[in-house]
């Protein structure tokens, strides 16, 4: 590993450097010793976001509390680099603790570690600072104690503020699931907070695969398996890995309050009935235990909703472009034109079922009534789907021209029979009709009962189907794509929680 600076050099005054200890995309660290003698560590800036960095790490100077690295003071040198001068630790991340422990570290070492974790995270929220990139290699144990590092170049987000921030933040393994939309607050360092707590007392992280895509994907989809767990911790992390924010902690400090109210032995939250366990005489007590504060739904604000609804629409537009490109090379398809108007189609299709449904959630409006909506919709999307065709009207003898001009443009044909009913009839009724036959708003339903099922996508791939032999339209082979990868793609985008357990039933004993 090479550094910028060797030993014995002083790029600032009073420090002197001894070594090189580590590099990231921040730049690298350097431990120093001052002309006192005080040990330091010298960080040099290097990033394409300086001004922010050094806004950071000035909110961070004056802050001090006994599980974070202390940050001294912020120099610059004679060539105009920026410098970070902090407190030195003898010690060695987490990470590297918890590689020589496979099986994860004892219970009561877990619990002590993460409490003090915890506790110096949660004073960061206090004062209004995000860590962002909570992992185990930025969390220190010198002598059994444990210090939070690189907390400077965090973000500052007021208790009340989400912020449109875009470029990636985090660790993968470690990155909650509403980063990928920009819209996230403290709520993102708690669920960091649960990955480690679940590392820690297992050995290995809850979501893992062999692309950064493969884990964001299972970040915003799978649920933890949750077994390896001591039962007592079983809720505590259930609750930090929820997929919706609001039905996390309400702050770190809470979440350390109940881990150390195991280590007390009285943990706050229930256990969790054995998920083998068989109902029995001496087991019907246990089934009809209160269901855990931590599996409480909770209202989600009109502006959170807003916020879910436009990381959807945005990932939707990702899905649409990236299932598209495969559809592309494994059909060999070269027509440029033909790939567009699929794209935009697909791309319509699912905003026109994901704006409703994201207002339906939990609604008692009547079925037919949504269905009656979204055949609008869908009427709307087929008009769409003419004009892409090349269709324009002529309003002084109400013919449709368009797709086909070989064939009389005013008109289409119905099983190769002249009907005179105008072409873009065809396409509203395609579409219209597609949308009205199926419940697409249970495919964005936060309470579905999976993440993600095929069902849906055959079921939309069957009626897309039987609808072109009533309206056998010339571009019409087309339509049926837009409305399959729709059904795959609004389940990939839109929020789920994770079902509870079924309610608790009185189970009345028979005795001969």
């Amino acid at each position: 590993m090479k550094f910028t600076y060797g030993s014995g050099q002083r790029v600032l005054d009073s420090y002197t450097l001894k070594r090189g200890i580590g590099q990231g995309g921040f730049g690298e660290v350097f431990y120093a010793i001052s002309d006192g003698g005080k040990e330091a560590a010298l960080k040099l800036l290097r990033g394409n976001n300086l001004d922010v960095e050094l806004r950071g790490m000035a909110q961070c100077l004056n802050l001090k509390h006994a599980n974070l690295l202390t940050l001294y003071d912020i120099r610059t040198d004679a060539h105009g680099d920026h410098w970070v001068v902090m407190e030195y630790i003898n010690g060695e991340p987490l990470n590297d603790i918890l590689n020589r422990h496979p099986q994860g570290l004892p219970i009561e070492l877990a619990q002590q570690w993460f409490s003090q974790m915890a506790r110096a995270v949660g004073y960061l929220h206090d004062h209004g600072i995000v860590h962002r990139d909570l992992k185990p290699a930025n969390i220190f144990v010198e002598n059994g104690s444990v210090k939070v590092g690189d907390y400077g170049l965090s973000k500052f987000i007021s208790s009340s503020q989400h912020t449109a921030q875009t470029q990636s933040v985090g660790t993968v393994h470690y990155m909650a699931p509403e980063i990928s939309t920009g819209n996230y607050n403290k709520q993102v360092d708690i669920y960091a907070a649960g990955i480690i707590l679940y590392e820690m007392l297992t050995g290995h992280v809850p979501f893992d695969g062999e692309s950064t895509g493969e884990i964001l994907m299972k970040h915003l989809t799978s649920p933890p398996d949750l077994s390896k767990l001591p039962d007592h911790f079983v809720p505590i992390v259930a609750k930090s890995l929820a997929k919706n924010p609001a039905h996390r902690f309400g702050g770190l400090n809470e979440m350390a309050h109940e881990v150390e109210a195991i280590a007390a032995g009285q943990p706050r939250v229930e256990p969790a009935v054995p998920r083998e366990a068989s109902v029995g005489p001496a087991h019907a007590a246990s089934t009809m235990q209160p269901v855990s504060q931590a599996a409480a739904p909770q209202a989600i604000s009109v502006r959170g909703q807003l916020g879910e609804l436009c990381g959807s629409m945005v990932l939707s537009t990702l899905f649409a472009l990236i299932a598209l490109t495969i559809w592309a090379a494994v059909g060999s398809v070269t027509n440029i034109s033909e790939l567009f108007n699929s794209y935009f189609l697909t791309v319509a299709a699912c905003w026109a079922v994901l704006i409703p449904a994201k207002f339906w959630n939990g609604s008692r409006t009547d079925s037919g009534m949504r269905r009656a909506i979204l055949m609008i919709l869908g009427i709307a999307v087929g008009l769409g789907a003419y004009w892409l065709d090349g269709g324009t009207w002529n309003w002084s003898s109400w013919e449709v021209g368009g797709v086909e001009p070989a064939r009389n443009a005013g008109t289409f044909y119905l099983f190769g029979r002249k009907t005179g009913i105008p072409l873009v009839a065809g396409y509203v009724s395609y579409f219209g009709l597609a949308f009205f036959a199926l419940r697409w708003w249970k495919l964005a339903d936060r309470n579905r009962s999976h993440r993600f099922s095929f069902a849906p996508i055959l079921a939309a791939g069957f009626w897309a189907f039987v609808l072109l032999v009533v309206w056998p339209l010339p571009q019409m082979p087309r339509g049926p794509l837009p409305l399959i990868l729709a059904a795959g793609i609004i389940q990939l985008v839109s929020p789920w929680e994770q079902p509870g357990p079924p309610a608790a039933k009185r189970i009345r004993l028979r005795y001969a």
